[in-house]
């Protein structure tokens, strides 16, 4: 489990070096967005490393306690007799979800037979702050599960209204 958490961190730590240095390049050029890259493949989701500094902070303090430090999830999240937390490090199935059924999940929380298993985080958390978790738990994707987040999410329309399902991915 140590050496998976290990290998976790070194590859945030590189996503963030990436970021760090394209961003400084970037800054060469007269562009205001000198520090908001453009995610792999084109996506219209721009990373930057003050998003996702800010999103690992609050990722830890306020969901790191039910999905793990690591966003590993609770081993027994595929168990439908267990409420359990998913994973979010792209284990698990949360790359199927659109970015609004994402933020609408963190913002409005969910419940099963009316009872809420995970908490709603819109009287705590701003738009932007919400924003930033996601950013930064999708920053921890193996680039072949963000590519295919990305395919499925190719041409979704946002939606503002997103009702969380009882089901678990």
């Amino acid at each position: 489990m140590q050496r998976q958490i290990t290998k976790r961190w070194r590859r945030l730590g590189a996503v963030l070096l990436i970021v760090v240095v394209t961003s400084s390049c970037e800054k060469k050029a007269a562009d205001s967005s000198a520090t908001a890259l453009q995610a792999p493949l084109g996506s219209d989701r721009p990373l930057s490393v003050e998003s996702v500094m800010r999103g690992a902070r609050l990722y830890q303090e306020h969901c790191a306690q039910c999905h793990g430090p690591e966003a590993q999830g609770h081993p027994d999240w595929q168990n439908p007799q267990v409420v359990a937390a998913p994973p979010l490090n792209g284990s698990g199935n949360e790359w199927k979800r659109k970015k609004s059924e994402l933020v609408a999940v963190v913002k409005n929380g969910i419940a099963r037979n009316n009872e809420p298993v995970m908490p709603a985080s819109r009287e705590r958390l701003t738009d932007q702050e919400i924003d930033d978790i996601v950013s930064w738990f999708q920053a921890l994707w193996p680039m072949d599960v963000y590519e295919r987040w990305l395919k499925v999410n190719a041409g979704a329309a946002p939606s503002d209204k997103v009702v969380p399902s009882d089901k678990k991915g």
